[in-house]
């Protein structure tokens, strides 16, 4: 089962690359925000920092989080396993608990101080694009990791929920920091299920109002639910990142983003 999962963890790698391409392909064409010169080394320092966290995630948690599926499944614990339904409403209902906890956990992040601190790596990022959705602190990663590990005999999940879970979030994650343009309309039409870009966009704003906002990862549902949704037009123009913090070359390097939890900068 271990084996069979690593391969499915593969899969999934692969999986994102090949959309990955397509996306930055899309944004070098067909950006949102315009004249960006540096599209390609910008990316590749997001990617770097996103391969220590592929590797710290494969050789600390994956055996981990499988363990404790098995022994989830095995005991019966968990909100889903005193539930009996089918196994694909079994399913359906792990991923809106999962993309629930996804939501409570992102506006955790940025309500504690603590985690704060390392989440805002994530938003230093001034020319976001799909390769910011992979851009987090490792220490982030860690913290992240055990959370979820904790969250899973809480809600009964077993591996294969959280296989299909990851299939369909990180997808939406690439596409919803993707600097591309859709045409007003169908981002409204999209946001009615889904996080679109020009809706992720905004949790990005330099507007601290607006960077605490819009903190869903797959369904929309969760920031009107939960009233933390903001919208504005999407031809009006704004500024990504933490406004003038971190706006300098050097904290977008491998090295300043590693650090940007440690500096002496107000956070």
């Amino acid at each position: 089962m271990l084996e069979e999962y690593i391969n499915e963890e593969n899969t999934k790698l692969l999986m994102i690359a090949a959309l990955y391409l397509i996306l930055f392909t899309i944004e070098h064409y067909t950006p949102y925000f315009k004249n960006r010169q540096q599209h390609l080394p910008h990316s590749l320092r997001n990617l770097a920092l996103a391969g220590i966290n592929v590797l710290l995630s494969t050789l600390c948690f994956i055996v981990i989080i499988k363990h404790v599926c098995d022994w989830t499944w095995e005991n019966q614990l968990g909100v889903l396993n005193q539930i009996n339904l089918p196994p694909v409403y079994s399913l359906l209902l792990a991923i809106v608990l999962i993309d629930l906890w996804q939501y409570i956990w992102h506006r955790l992040n940025h309500e504690v101080a603590f985690l704060w601190k390392f989440h805002q790596v994530h938003h230093a990022d001034k020319d976001m694009d799909a390769s910011t959705g992979l851009r987090f602190h490792p220490i982030e990663i860690i913290y992240s990791n055990i959370i979820r590990i904790s969250i899973i005999p809480l809600l009964g999940i077993q591996l294969d929920h959280l296989l299909v879970y990851e299939v369909l979030l990180l997808p939406i994650i690439l596409f919803h920091h993707s600097n591309i343009k859709l045409y007003e309309r169908l981002d409204k039409i999209l946001r009615l299920i889904t996080v679109t870009p020009h809706m992720h966009r905004l949790h990005h704003s330099d507007i601290q109002s607006e960077t605490d906002s819009n903190y869903a990862s797959v369904f929309s549902i969760w920031d009107r639910l939960f009233k933390s949704y903001t919208m504005r037009p999407i031809e009006q123009a704004f500024n990504l990142g933490l406004g003038s913090r971190y706006s300098e070359k050097k904290w977008n390097r491998l090295y300043g983003m590693l650090t940007i939890p440690f500096s002496n900068k107000r956070n």
